[in-house]
């Protein structure tokens, strides 16, 4: 006949609980009788029940570990009614730490290492849920018991070996409570854990020191011969906890692993990996946090209108997975989202469009867009922004040739930069593309080592810009030119190129109103050893502007040419002529 939930209690009421084989309908909790229990029947003496868990607690004999009787606890289960008893799992501490066959012939005695009490038994004689947990299962099991500070009982962890190494592990679904999170070093194996408050930032110090942490689950493995220990832990940290003014984070857990023979970073071996749901300017999110950065990310299932509010004229090209990064001591976010369909910006098309979103805090909601262009077969980033007149580009590149930029600008624009440049490779630059009320307005700005003829060199900070409107695109090219001689100080020039993006020539002028000897304007360009001014007399009147007039190879041949002009208040002249 059917064991009923009201016989168990009854027969727990008169002080001795016995359950036989034949009350079980199910043949895997009646073989569990004849195959671990070694009896058709199982005695609890001085049981004690308590029907709110179905669980008994006492004393009863297995033969299979000894004829005495040993400390038990039953868990009953009930079918879907809660009347019928259809089996139970059964936890027996073991007289030794060497257990017998049929149970798992272990020696546990090395958990003692790590802070085991006693040894246990575990017996599932439950009916199975299907076929495929029936092969799975594992009948028994073996374990350990801890006696951990601040709790009233002891805690059960299982055990398994392989290999010599044991690992032991526990579960607790409604979570196990700790006085504080410094306990988990008291965990199997997890000495010196205690210093995982130590991975988090001094403001949050407080947090950590009013919560009452969960334990949810523990997997600590262990090596006698090498007494190596590794594990993870899985704690609740807190339900909820406000941070800022609009920002709070739920369901906090950590995720600790460690590892005895580890010392990087300084934590001993030990990281902390901190997951939570945050709430924040009206987000919400499941996020990730970096530890001691304390900044949150994960994904945007819903932007609750975010892009509506910050950026109405982008819902037409449509978003892809929406990215998030709250930085949690601000409060400040930016939510990033790909594109669907690539928005023209300020006529140019770039390609992989993020549109970045930023807010919170005591910050205003701002929109940029971010992507890529290629130029001359390069691929550079480029960011836009939006004013009044629409959305402006702005790139940036460490380094990139000029005729590069120049064909860019040419298809982008519609007019290209002055040949005379185009020898250059321009480093550190940036430009930007901007409309304007009546078009469009290029402007750039880099620095490049300059080739003259003769292996001259020079370096130089050049801007250039194009605006397009109604008319014929206006170009031009300017700058500064840094010459030095070998004994002369520096000598910066004004850079002009000329208009006419196929001009091939530059000019650059420098005025002084003390003014410079010819020889010192001439050193920039003459080898240090030779001059055509040795011997002249220094009384020659002093020059006070310099004129260089460059002009480009051509591709019929001609060589390039530099001509360098000095000019003294007397209006006298000196020429020089330097070519390849």
């Amino acid at each position: 006949m059917p064991l009923s939930v009201e016989e168990i209690v009854e027969r727990a009421r008169n002080g001795s609980l016995r359950l036989a084989a034949e009350e079980f309908t199910d043949p895997a909790v009646r073989g569990a009788f004849s195959t671990y229990l070694g009896s058709p029947e199982l005695n609890f003496s001085d049981a004690e029940f308590t029907a709110e868990s179905m669980m008994a607690r006492g004393r009863c004999v297995v033969p299979a570990l000894g004829p005495e009787p040993c400390p038990a606890v039953a868990e009953f289960l009930a079918d879907a009614s809660g009347r019928v008893v259809v089996g139970f799992v059964l936890v027996v501490d073991a007289p030794k730490w060497r257990l017998p066959e049929p149970f798992p012939a272990y020696d546990l005695s090395p958990l003692q290492a790590l802070g085991a009490q006693s040894p246990v038994v575990v017996l599932d004689a439950t009916p199975p849920t299907d076929k495929a947990s029936e092969q799975e299962r594992t009948p028994v099991v073996a374990g350990g018991r801890w006696e951990l500070p601040g709790l009233d009982e002891p805690v059960l962890f299982l055990a398994s070996e392989h290999e010599g190494a044991f690992t032991v592990s526990a579960r607790f679904p409604d979570g196990l409570t700790l006085p504080s999170l410094r306990y988990v070093a008291d965990l199997p194996g997890c000495a010196g854990a205690d210093a995982v408050t130590d991975h988090f930032p001094a403001e949050w110090q407080g947090l950590l020191a009013s919560a009452l942490p969960a334990l949810r689950e523990v997997t600590v493995s262990y090596t006698p011969g090498d007494g190596r220990v590794t594990g993870e832990l899985d704690v609740t940290l807190a339900d909820e906890w406000p941070l800022l003014a609009g920002v709070t984070l739920s369901q906090v857990r950590a995720r600790i692993a460690l590892d005895s023979t580890a010392r990087q970073n300084g934590w001993g071996g030990l990281s902390v990996e901190l997951s939570a749901h945050l709430s924040v300017g009206g987000l919400e999110s499941a996020v990730m946090v970096d530890l001691p950065a304390l900044t949150a990310h994960g994904e945007l299932a819903d932007d609750s209108g975010l892009f509506e509010q910050a950026a109405p004229d982008l819902g037409k090209n449509g978003l892809g997975r929406l990215s998030f990064l709250c930085d949690l001591r601000e409060g400040a976010f930016v939510v990033a989202g790909e594109l669907l369909s690539p928005l023209e910006i300020a006529g140019v098309r770039i390609e992989d469009q993020t549109v970045l979103v930023s807010g919170g805090g005591d910050r205003e909601l701002e929109v940029a867009l971010a992507g890529t262009l290629v130029v001359g077969g390069t691929r550079i980033g480029g960011k836009a922004a939006r004013s009044a007149q629409g959305w402006g580009l702005t790139v940036e590149a460490d380094r990139i040739a000029f005729r590069d930029i120049s064909a860019w600008t040419e298809q982008a624009m519609g007019s290209g930069l002055p040949a005379s440049l185009a020898e250059l490779t321009l480093r550190e630059l940036c430009f930007e593309i901007v409309p304007t009320p009546s078009g469009r307005l290029f402007a750039a700005a880099g620095s490049a080592e300059f080739p003259l003829p003769a292996g001259l060199r020079a370096r130089a900070h050049l801007t250039a810009r194009i605006s397009t409107g109604d008319g014929p695109a206006d170009v031009e090219a300017t700058g500064s030119l840094l010459l030095a001689g070998p004994e002369s100080s520096l000598m910066e020039l004004d850079l002009v190129a000329d208009k006419d993006p196929d001009a091939t020539s530059w000019t650059a002028t420098w005025a002084a109103q003390e003014g410079i000897t010819l020889g010192e304007a001439l050193a920039p360009l003459l080898p240090a050893t030779g001059s055509p001014t040795a011997g002249l007399p220094n009384l020659l009147p002093a020059v006070e502007k310099v004129s260089l007039r460059y002009t480009a190879p051509t591709a019929a041949g001609a060589a390039a040419s530099l001509v360098l002009t000095t000019d003294t208040r007397q209006q006298a002249r000196a020429v020089l002529v330097v070519t390849d």
